[in-house]
C-alpha cells in the first residue's frame, strides 16, 4: 500500500469518525438554544486536522494496518447502535455524547499506533473542538446556568446598591419598587460561555499556542464574557427602572448584540497578541542559536 495513499486514507479515516456525532449534534444546532455555533466546528475541525496533519511527518502506516482494520470492524457496530438510538430521540444527549467518546477514543488510538503517542497527544486541542460542538449533559447545563444567572444578578444588586438604588433580588429578578428585571436563561451568559469555549479551542489550534497561553486565553474569554454580561444585565435594568418596558424591550436585543461583539473583539486581540508574542520568542531563539 502506498504511504502517501495510506496517510490520507488515515487522516480522512479520523474525519469520519466524528460525522455521526456531528450529524447526532446537529439538531441541538438547530433547535437548541445555545448551540447555534455548532454549525462551524465540524468545518473548522476538518480544516484544522488536515493541516496538522501535513505538519506531521509520514506516519508508519504499515505496522498499524491490522490494528487499524480491526478497530473500524469493532467500533462500526457501537456507532450503528448509537446512531439508532440518536435517531429514536434526536433530543437525547447520551447517545449524542458517547458517539463523541468513541471517536475520539477511536481517533487518537489510530494516531498513536500509527505515528506514536505524541502525534496523538498533538491533536488533543482539535479533539477539544471538535466535542465542543456536542451538547452538554442537561445536569452540568443547568447547573451552570443557574450559577452564571445567580452571579450575574447578585453583583448587578451590588452595582446597583452602590449607586444609591435600593434594588433587591427576588430569585432571578431584580426588583425596585414595583418594578422587576428578569435574568433569563439565554441572558445568564451561557452562550457566550459555551461560545467562546470553542472558540479558546479553535484560536488555540490555529495560531498554535501553547498549552499555557491556550488556558489563559479561555480563562481571559470567560472573564470578558461575564463582565460583558453584567453590564448588558445593569444597562438593561437601569433602562427599565428608568425609562420603562418600552425603551427595554427596544434595547434588549441591540444590547446582547453590542456585549457579544464588545466580547469577541477582545477575545480575537488576546489571543493575536499571544500569537504574536509566541512567534517573537521563537525568532529570538533562533538569532541566538546562530
Amino acid at each position: 500500500m502506498n504511504k502517501s495513499i495510506s496517510s490520507n486514507i488515515l487522516i480522512v479515516t479520523i474525519i469520519i469518525l466524528w460525522l455521526p456525532s456531528m450529524i447526532s449534534a446537529s439538531y441541538a444546532w438547530t433547535y437548541g438554544e445555545y448551540y447555534g455555533y455548532g454549525w462551524f466546528v465540524p468545518v473548522a475541525a476538518a480544516g484544522l486536522s488536515l493541516k496538522r496533519w501535513n505538519r506531521l511527518d509520514q506516519p508508519r502506516i504499515e505496522d498499524g494496518v491490522g490494528k487499524w482494520v480491526f478497530l473500524m470492524v469493532a467500533t462500526f457496530p457501537i456507532i450503528l447502535l448509537l446512531r439508532i438510538l440518536c435517531y429514536a430521540d434526536p433530543a437525547w444527549r447520551l447517545p449524542v455524547g458517547l458517539l463523541s467518546v468513541v471517536a475520539a477514543v477511536s481517533g487518537h488510538y489510530l494516531l498513536f499506533i500509527t505515528r506514536g503517542w505524541k502525534a496523538s497527544l498533538s491533536f488533543a486541542c482539535i479533539t477539544l473542538l471538535w466535542m465542543s460542538a456536542i451538547p452538554w449533559p442537561t445536569t452540568i447545563e443547568r447547573w451552570i446556568v443557574h450559577h452564571l444567572t445567580e452571579s450575574v444578578v447578585g453583583v448587578a444588586a451590588e452595582i446597583f446598591q452602590l449607586v444609591g438604588k435600593p434594588v433587591e433580588i427576588a430569585g432571578d429578578r431584580l426588583k425596585l419598587n414595583d418594578m422587576t428585571v428578569e435574568v433569563t436563561d439565554g441572558c445568564s451568559g451561557i452562550r457566550s460561555f459555551q461560545s467562546f469555549v470553542m472558540a479558546s479551542c479553535f484560536f488555540a489550534e490555529f495560531q498554535s499556542l501553547r498549552i499555557t497561553r491556550g488556558l489563559f486565553l479561555f480563562v481571559f474569554a470567560c472573564i470578558v464574557a461575564f463582565i460583558a454580561n453584567l453590564t448588558r444585565t445593569y444597562l438593561l435594568a437601569e433602562i427599565r427602572f428608568v425609562y420603562g418596558l418600552i425603551s427595554f424591550n427596544q434595547a434588549h436585543d441591540l444590547l446582547g448584540l453590542l456585549s457579544f461583539a464588545f466580547s469577541a473583539s477582545l477575545f480575537y486581540v488576546m489571543s493575536g497578541k499571544l500569537s504574536e508574542n509566541s512567534k517573537l520568542r521563537v525568532v529570538k531563539t533562533v538569532n541566538i542559536s546562530h
